[in-house]
């Protein structure tokens, strides 16, 4: 018992630990990847406590099972919780977003959560409920597995959906086989006991690496991406700008003012930073204005941001 009691205090403490990385560079660069692992990594310190509070609360155990058979609520939201998580990040991951199917799987895995706890009590309806959520960690698996190795990932992302994928394929078939065997073999579901395994070591094992794996990007990798990815950004941002420019014919000159321009910069302040006249700058804004055909310096940014969404979708296509 001292052993599974401290077992359960590491794992919640490594649950802790990355969540509570993700909560403060989410408070720095209010990125909501963060927000996203830390709330998936909080699910996990729930789902424990649950569990752990099933192995040595007898009382709580048995009250427990009894609403899981009938309603299972907390169990309920806890995978639909897991399950958004996990394909939020997972095309994240992959450069991509949720898609109508994403969401349609969501409202499939509630639906199916709900429905079947109606059936009679039997090892075949808590393999049943357990079932889409392996199946749904497989998909998300072979939905990496289907992401191409793109140039335009970095070679730190790439490496990151290699892993992700491997782990959440073999994870969801051994967390299946696990779930298959305790639920036929040693959980009891006759209407005179109700004794039910609620840890499955395969999910532990699965949790422990997912938080390593989290662990490392925030102790290594985060900067070095963070790094890489400003650094395409950037160059996208210069190649957008030039092809603009060419589109319109501007001058190498005009091409530097536009860029000022887009700055919001004024017309000293560009001479002052390309070492022009003032009359000159005027004279190259006017010229600007003619090929783009506007009149006014707030029909600028309006126009080039149509031209860079469009640019960068036109981007997408080709990778």
């Amino acid at each position: 018992m001292i052993a599974i009691f401290l077992y359960n205090i590491l794992l919640i403490v490594l649950y802790s630990i990355p969540m509570a990385l993700a909560l403060s560079y989410y408070i720095k660069d209010k990125n909501k990847l963060y927000l996203m692992l830390a709330g998936y990594l909080a699910f996990f310190i729930l789902d424990n406590t649950i569990i752990y509070m099933t192995e040595f609360i007898a009382t709580f155990a048995h009250r427990y099972n009894e609403v899981f058979m009938t309603v299972p609520i907390a169990k309920t939201i806890i995978f639909l919780a897991n399950g958004y998580f996990m394909l939020w990040l997972a095309t994240r991951l992959a450069d991509k977003k949720m898609t109508k199917l994403h969401y349609g799987f969501l409202i499939g895995l509630a639906i199916w959560l709900s429905s079947v706890p109606i059936l009679p009590n039997s090892a075949m309806k808590v393999w049943l409920y357990y079932l889409p959520n392996q199946l749904l960690l497989f998909y998300v698996g072979l939905y990496l597995f289907r992401q191409p190795k793109s140039e335009e990932l970095t070679p730190v992302t790439n490496k990151y959906i290699r892993d992700v994928r491997w782990l959440a394929v073999i994870s969801a078939i051994a967390i299946l086989i696990e779930d298959s065997f305790v639920i036929f073999n040693v959980d009891e579901y006759s209407s005179l006991a109700i004794k039910i395994f609620n840890r499955n070591v395969c999910e532990d094992l699965f949790s422990i690496i997912i938080c390593l794996i989290i662990l490392r990007y925030f102790l290594r990798d985060r900067q070095q991406l963070a790094t890489l990815v400003s650094e395409t950004r950037a160059e996208k941002t210069a190649s957008c700008l030039a092809d603009f420019c060419r589109q319109y014919q501007f001058t190498q000159r005009e091409t530097k003012i536009f860029a000022l321009l887009l700055e919001h910069k004024q017309n000293q302040e560009i001479a002052d930073s390309l070492f022009l006249s003032i009359g000159t700058v005027k004279t190259h804004v006017h010229n600007i204005f003619i090929k783009l055909e506007i009149k006014k310096r707030n029909q600028i940014a309006p126009i080039y941001e149509d031209f860079q969404e469009s640019y960068l979708a036109e981007a997408g296509k080709m990778t």
